[in-house]
C-alpha cells in the first residue's frame, strides 16, 4: 500500500490538473496491466504513471512533463495554460484558455531569464505593432498584460500547422498550392508595409496554415516600424533574421530596414515551398550568409521538375541580389502569382487544409 504521493502526484493535485480519483485510477490501471510478480507499487515510476495519465487523457504530454518536474503553476493572468506550441523570435508560445470566456488562444511569454531592458522594449514593440494591424492574413492580437514580472501577449489561436512542418511532412507543394499560400502571405506583408511595418523574419515557420487552407503570417518579434528604424538600429548593429532567408542588403548593412527585404525572404520561402529545400542548404551560418551574397541557388526546376520556367522566373525575380532588380513590393508579388492562384480553383484551399489537418493529427 502506498504511504505518500510522488512528485508528479503532489504537483498534479496542487495544480488542480488532477484529482485523487484520477491518480488512483491510473495506478489501478498500471497494476492490473502487469503480472503482480513483475510490477509492485514501489516499482511504478512517475514516468510510467505519467504515460498512463496521458493514455487516459487526464492530462497531455506537456502537462505530464511539467508535473514530473514538480511544476504547479499553470495560470497566467486570466488564462489557464494548456499546452506548449513552440517558440518564436522572442519567447515561448503556449495554448491557453481564458478562464471566464472559455476561449482558446495563443499566449506568447517573454521568459524571465531573458527579461532585461532591451528584451522588454522589443516585446512591447511587438505588442504595439500587432495592436495596430488588422488583416485576415495576419494573426490578430487580442490582449497583452503582465503577471508579476512575466510579460505576455495573447493572439488568436490558429489550429493547423506551419509551412515548414507541412513541407517536411508532405514534401514539396504544387505550384498552385504554393502560389495560394505565398500570395496570401504577400497580401499580409503588403498591408503591414503600408502601415510602415517591416517584418524582418519572413520564413516558412512563420506562415501558419489553417485547417481551411488559408495562410496567416505570424511572429512580429523582430518587426520594426520603418520610421523607428534609425533609432532602433543606432545601437550596436547586428544581423537580424534567419540566415536561410536573409536578404543580401540586410547582411551587408544590418542597420538598413526596407520592405523590399521582406520580398526577398518571401521569395526564399516560396523556393522552399516548391522544392522542399532552403536556397542554400549546406554549411554553417557564416557560409549561408556568404552564399546569400555571392551564389545563385540551384534552379527550382532541377529539384522539382513540375515547376515550370515562368513560375521559377517569379522566384528568381523575388530573390534578386540587388534590391533594384527585385520585384519591388509585396503587392507586385500578389500580381505576379495571380495566374497560378486563378488556375488553382476553389478546391486548392481545401487540399492545403487537408494536408494541414493530417499534420495536426500526427
Amino acid at each position: 500500500m502506498r504511504t505518500e504521493r510522488s512528485i508528479l502526484e503532489q504537483a498534479g493535485l496542487a495544480s488542480g490538473l488532477l484529482t485523487e480519483e484520477q491518480i488512483d485510477h491510473a495506478w489501478q490501471m498500471l497494476v492490473e496491466s502487469q503480472p503482480v510478480a513483475h510490477l509492485s507499487l514501489e516499482e511504478i515510476t512517475d514516468k510510467q504513471l505519467a504515460e498512463q495519465l496521458v493514455a487516459l487523457e487526464y492530462i497531455n504530454r506537456w502537462q505530464a512533463e511539467q508535473l514530473c518536474h514538480g511544476r504547479t503553476k499553470f495560470t497566467l493572468g486570466s488564462y489557464r495554460i494548456l499546452d506548449a506550441i513552440g517558440h518564436g523570435g522572442m519567447g515561448w508560445v503556449f495554448q491557453g484558455e481564458h478562464v471566464l470566456l472559455g476561449r482558446i488562444e495563443a499566449i506568447k511569454v517573454l521568459p524571465k531569464n531573458q527579461t532585461n531592458q532591451n528584451s522588454i522594449a522589443s516585446f512591447c514593440r511587438e505588442i504595439r505593432a500587432q495592436a495596430l494591424l488588422d488583416h485576415p492574413n495576419l494573426v490578430r492580437l487580442s490582449y497583452a498584460d503582465t503577471d508579476g514580472e512575466t510579460y505576455f501577449l495573447v493572439t488568436e489561436y490558429v489550429p493547423g500547422t506551419d509551412l515548414r512542418r507541412l513541407v517536411r511532412t508532405h514534401g514539396p507543394l504544387s505550384q498552385e498550392q504554393a502560389a495560394v499560400i505565398i500570395s496570401q502571405a504577400a497580401q499580409a506583408l503588403g498591408y503591414a508595409h503600408t502601415q510602415g511595418l517591416i517584418h524582418r523574419d519572413v520564413k516558412p515557420g512563420n506562415l501558419l496554415i489553417t485547417l481551411e487552407g488559408n495562410t496567416k503570417l505570424t511572429d512580429l518579434g523582430l518587426a520594426v516600424f520603418s520610421d523607428d528604424a534609425a533609432a532602433i538600429e543606432s545601437k550596436p548593429k547586428h544581423i537580424v533574421g534567419t540566415a536561410d532567408f536573409l536578404a543580401p542588403e540586410v547582411i551587408v548593412q544590418p542597420g538598413e530596414v526596407h520592405s523590399i527585404s521582406d520580398v526577398y525572404s518571401l521569395g526564399c520561402t516560396l523556393y522552399y515551398a516548391v522544392t522542399g529545400k532552403v536556397p542554400y542548404p549546406s554549411g554553417d551560418t557564416a557560409d549561408k550568409l556568404r552564399r546569400q551574397l555571392d551564389d545563385e541557388p540551384i534552379a527550382p526546376q532541377r529539384l522539382n521538375p513540375e515547376v515550370d520556367d515562368s513560375f521559377a522566373e517569379v522566384i528568381k525575380e523575388m530573390m534578386q541580389k540587388r534590391p533594384a532588380d527585385r520585384i519591388p513590393t509585396a503587392a507586385d508579388v500578389v500580381k505576379r502569382l495571380q495566374p497560378w492562384v486563378a488556375s488553382a480553383g476553389q478546391n486548392v484551399n481545401r487540399s492545403i487544409g487537408v494536408l494541414a489537418e493530417i499534420q495536426t493529427d500526427q
